[in-house]
């Protein structure tokens, strides 16, 4: 972390200003020569598809990583590369797209990991507390306990707790990963609030996301990444959301959605759920779902969205009644589910469904294992070859090779060879957890064909998504949950975004 000396005087420093920031992994570049700076005061988007080397840069600002080569100023003060420590000590706070919680701790240990107050060596417990709670209260408006373990809480949840631990740490800059791909179209509009708080504050914010319309409601300035360099870079006012997919895709990109094809008159019922109840967070909830129907599944963090579709697949235990294509499916597990044509991509693949230090074709066929063996059990190499790469052309997976390990993926396509596994199994009724949380525009896009592509083969789709726009463009009813019960079912084509919002609020009381 060798400081350089104090960079051009004259002129106030900028709050951060990188110069030919460079770094290669196995001699491949990841970034090459990025210039850019930020101001006090100022949102600065950091926008790119997958693997344009966004979080190599995030990396390397909060002493993750060391580049090769290039410098980094802060507030006037330059480095040849940083530290954990040093990028603490300047006032640097980061919110990383995966979170860094200790799931076994309260909420208030993990705001305080690494700054305890110890008064004559002791913790001071209930100063801890009331420090969390005013942070909680104060910078995000939220009620989550900070004594609760943060294991019991929501993925949501979890995230405000990241970014109440990132806040507490910044002075001066602080960066945002993704920070709003688990939480509800309220809450990111309440996460916006906060956010132009902080930049009112002076604080300087690095916003890395892939929601055009966060860019285009909170930036100041944008920059773009594309294969490792900057190639553009301005004012909202400068760059339109035409051409601003153009500089991140490095060609025009069309990303409308394709019409759903209606669903046919007499459709059998693939999927039918009656009074699900896992005694705490799904409540007596009943829906069916016909062939070649999309049903999205909207609700608040902590609406009971996840718990259903694992309550349906077997994951957790729950009472209440499932039956499959009319069939009572009693003794649910994950494996028996597969075996009748139930799958689930869950929300939080990286953990559940990713094996990050397995190979992309391991990943890809997982499980898939009894279509590429022999009668001996063994894997017969031409059937996975085959397999695998029907599965990485469906899903358009960017990779080094099918060799390569999992965890040499960005996060994006990590995300597309999983759901290419679970939909190359086959399915009749896939639930589908969040799909593009966290990818690209133009893995948007793919993931949104795929699942128009599902509906015109017949196959029955539960679509749990925080975007409301993705569920109005993408479902056929929309089921909308409230603490655990389901408020409402309603026709996208006559129900708007705030509409949702406000069943997904207030319940039943508030549907139409």
């Amino acid at each position: 972390m060798a400081a350089l000396g104090p960079a051009v005087r004259g002129a106030p420093a900028p709050a951060l200003d990188v110069r030919g920031l460079s770094k290669a992994f196995a001699g491949v570049p990841v970034l090459k020569d990025v210039d850019f700076r930020m101001e006090s005061g100022e949102i600065t988007m950091l926008v790119g598809e997958n693997g344009a080397g966004k979080s190599t840069l995030k990396n390397i600002l909060c002493g993750v990583l060391r580049p090769d080569g290039g410098s980094i100023t802060v507030a006037g003060e330059r480095f040849d590369r940083l530290d954990g420590g040093r990028a603490e000590a300047l006032g640097i706070g980061v919110v990383h797209q995966e979170l860094s919680l200790f799931p076994n701790l309260s909420v208030s240990e993990n705001l305080f990991i690494g700054n305890r107050p110890r008064p004559f060596g002791r913790v001071d417990w209930k100063g801890r507390r009331a420090r969390a709670r005013a942070l909680l209260e104060g910078e995000l408006d939220s009620a989550i306990d900070p004594d609760a373990p943060v294991e019991s809480l929501s993925i949501g949840q979890r995230q405000l707790v990241e970014i109440a631990k990132a806040i507490a740490a910044s002075s001066r800059i602080l960066i945002l990963d993704e920070p709003t791909t688990s939480l509800t179209a309220p809450e990111r509009e309440h996460l916006g609030a906060v956010v132009r708080r902080l930049k009112a504050k002076g604080l300087a914010i690095l916003y890395v996301t892939h929601f055009m319309d966060e860019i285009y409601a909170l930036a100041d300035r944008i920059v773009v990444l594309r294969d490792g360099r900057m190639v553009g870079g301005g004012t909202p006012a400068e760059i339109d959301r035409r051409a601003l997919g153009t500089l991140m895709a490095g060609r025009a990109l069309d990303v409308a959605v394709a019409a759903l094809p209606p669903v046919a008159a007499g459709a059998p019922a693939l999927l039918a759920v009656e009074d699900l109840d896992d005694g705490r967070m799904v409540h007596g909830v009943s829906f069916d779902l016909r062939a070649g129907e999309v049903l999205g599944l909207a609700g608040l963090v902590g609406a009971g969205r996840s718990e259903i579709a694992e309550a349906i697949v077997g994951l957790r235990p729950a009472a209440g009644r499932v039956r499959l294509a009319g069939l009572a499916y009693d003794g649910r597990s994950p494996r028996e589910s597969l075996k009748r044509g139930l799958v689930l991509v869950s929300e939080d693949r990286r953990r559940d469904q990713a094996f990050l230090g397995r190979s992309v074709a391991e990943n890809a066929a997982a499980a898939l294992l009894g279509r590429v063996s022999g009668h001996l059990g063994l894997i017969e190499a031409a059937a996975d070859r085959a397999l695998v790469g029907e599965v990485l052309r469906r899903t358009a997976v960017s990779h080094p090779g099918a060799g390569a390990p999992m965890a040499a993926l960005s996060g994006g396509n990590q995300q597309k060879v999983i759901l290419g596994r679970w939909l190359a199994a086959g399915p009749t009724v896939a639930i589908l957890d969040e799909p593009t949380k966290g990818v690209d525009i133009g893995a948007r896009a793919v993931i949104h064909r795929l699942v128009v592509e599902l509906a015109r083969a017949g196959v029955a789709v539960l679509l749990i998504s925080s975007d409301l726009n993705e569920l109005l463009a993408l479902s056929h009813r929309i089921a909308i949950l409230h603490k655990g019960r389901l408020a409402a079912t309603v026709d996208p084509r006559q129900t708007g975004a705030a509409a949702i919002v406000e069943i997904a609020s207030a319940g039943e009381d508030a549907a139409p």
